[in-house]
């Protein structure tokens, strides 16, 4: 505590850092502060008192690498996550006709963990500890006290006040903060009050329920059917963040440490409108029509819980001020649940918290340190919600979906990874080196997301795949390999950005090719063999060919074939295609 302050109430504790919500965000920010700067004060107010309840307590369970490595590495909680919660084994997804055999389902996913770790939370558990892993390292905390005002410090004014009510009493105390940071959620108190609200697309929504015990996939296929159980070897499908899709929805089905199982549905609502299914009986209907196998085995199951959330996504216009407050979490922004990256942002905006904190207190924060803070966050957020709302129109169709999840991972390992391993973001200048050579990424990643909406609208989908583990792709096994190692000098950073750009550059082009074999193979056979292209004027759009500049490339021609038949291979295609002719 700093000191205290008169008022027309009492006098008023004062702390260096006040946190407004007790959830996920707020409690890792304290930690983290607690840990990289233990002399400061800070209180943390929350308006729900313990004991928070296990598994029906809040969604986003799943974490991707970089969300576990801010909470495993950087929050120092990796035994924990191991003692406590479930290892994740990545991604998995069944595609195609949800009316048949279930095993018929085009199936991409992997079959053994793979190091670095990712996790499956449960929040309510994971939340009760961090409040006292929290109270252990000195952090106060307030229990069952509601925000009823946040009164901006001003003209120089040293610290901010807090409005605050407590449930029992309804007594209002005042605390005061040299910092104050919105942790509240999507009640987004400071965003509204400052008037920095700015919504993403609001086409899309969710539903969740929690269900008593484990459901595993693996029992939608009788046990007779030994050559797709023995494609995951020891029963491990159940490990990943599973995922149902079709045209304009999917679902995940989450495996929690607690015993239960987290089940949501994510759509498209301009193809499935929310009054749908934003209850459960209406849930269940919707599920009979488009995911008969799973509405099968929930029929006698009474869900522990029933939530929704209408027009999820949103961003703001700012998020940290010089003025010494900061939004975190969902309190800021909140982009897309589809990879899980609910807390590697919280991750990306505690470290940058934390760093403007620390610079404050020794009198170095500047302006363009938080306009940097600012414009980095929110790039990321909002490219991460229009890359990942790219996805609706490509989910019913197998193909498709497939190669965009391979870029998707790709992109997501190659260039977001190295940032979070290396704590990169911090640095201004090291963040400027990077996206000098990162930077073409963006104007490529939207000429790929556009071709394969084009391709999904034009796809046949005549050829498909059985199952793909994407890891026995080598151009992942490949990127995998460097992009999720830490302590990197500068050197090693840039080459690899290199690398990845190069690589980005030559997947661009495959995924051109591939869309004409499967779309235009009239048009593909006229190729001659070896081609190299720009990949920034791809598109299925032959006549635009020429004015886009498509056969004009701007660096030296490199071979594609080692690319082009691993996705061939992994996707699919026949083989009878003359790859004399097509490159």
């Amino acid at each position: 505590m700093l000191n205290k302050f008169n008022s027309d109430h009492k006098s008023v504790k004062v702390y260096d850092v006040a946190i407004c919500g007790g959830g996920e965000a707020g409690l890792t920010l304290a930690r983290q502060l607690k840990l990289q700067l233990p002399e400061l004060s800070v209180i943390v107010i929350e308006r729900l008192k313990r004991p928070l309840p296990e598994a029906t307590f809040k969604v986003g369970e799943a974490t991707t690498e970089m969300g576990a490595f801010y909470l495993g590495d950087v929050l120092e909680l990796r035994e924990y996550l191991e003692t406590h919660h479930l290892r994740k084994m990545g991604l998995r997804f069944f595609f195609g006709n949800s009316h048949g055999l279930f095993q018929n389902r085009p199936e991409l996913g992997l079959t053994a963990p793979l190091k670095p770790y990712s996790y499956q939370i449960d929040r309510g558990v994971f939340e009760n500890d961090l409040r006292q892993f929290n109270l252990d390292l000195g952090v106060e905390l307030l229990e069952n006290y509601q925000i009823q005002e946040l009164q901006i410090a001003e003209n120089g004014e040293d610290y901010h006040t807090i409005y605050a009510k407590n449930e029992e009493t309804k007594q209002t105390h005042l605390i005061g903060s040299r910092w104050l940071i919105d942790a509240m959620g999507r009640r987004r108190f400071l965003q509204k009050k400052l008037g920095l609200t700015k919504a993403n697309n609001s086409r899309y929504s969710a539903v969740w329920l929690r269900i008593e015990g484990h459901l595993d996939v693996s029992k939608f296929v009788p046990f007779s059917e030994q050559a797709w159980h023995n494609r995951v070897p020891h029963n491990k499908r159940s490990a990943a963040t599973n995922h149902l899709g079709g045209k304009g929805y999917w679902l995940w089905i989450i495996l929690l440490s607690s015993g239960h199982t987290s089940i949501g549905l994510v759509v498209d609502e301009q193809i499935h409108p929310f009054q749908d299914f934003h209850t459960y009986p209406k849930f269940s209907q919707w599920l009979e029509h488009h995911e008969p196998v799973l509405a099968q085995y929930l029929q006698d199951k009474q869900p522990e819980d029933f939530r929704k959330m209408p027009r999820y996504s949103y961003s703001s216009q700012q998020v940290f001020s010089l003025n010494r407050w900061a939004c975190v979490g969902e309190a800021g922004t909140f982009s897309e649940p589809f990879y899980g990256t609910g807390t590697d942002m919280i991750g990306f905006a505690n470290c940058l918290t934390t760093q403007m904190i620390e610079l404050d207190f020794q009198g170095k924060l500047t302006p363009e340190k938080v306009d940097y803070a600012n414009a980095f966050y929110l790039t990321m957020n909002d490219t991460l919600a229009s890359n990942i709302q790219n996805i609706y129109p490509c989910l019913g169709n197998t193909r498709v979906m497939a190669m965009k999840l391979i870029w998707d991972i790709v992109a997501g390992w190659a260039f977001n990874g190295p940032m979070m391993f290396n704590l990169t973001f911090l640095d201004p200048e090291k963040t400027a080196k990077i996206q000098g050579i990162s930077g073409k990424l963006f104007p490529l990643s939207h000429r790929v997301h556009q071709l394969f909406r084009d391709w999904a609208a034009k796809s046949t989908n005549r050829d498909s795949f059985e199952f793909i583990d994407y890891m026995k792709i080598p151009i992942l096994k490949e990127v995998r390999s460097h992009c999720f190692k830490a302590n990197k000098n500068d050197s090693e950073l840039l080459n690899d950005y290199v690398a990845s750009m190069e690589l980005a550059e030559e997947l661009a082009q495959v995924i051109l090719l591939l869309a004409l074999e499967d779309t235009m193979p009239e048009i593909l056979a006229k190729f001659p063999s070896n081609i190299w292209l720009n990949a920034w004027a791809i598109s299925l759009k032959p006549q635009s060919w020429q004015k886009d500049g498509l056969f004009r490339p701007t660096s030296p021609p490199r071979d594609l074939s080692w690319i082009r038949d691993q996705l061939r291979e992994a996707l699919g295609f026949s083989q009878n295609l003359d790859l004399e002719k097509v490159s």
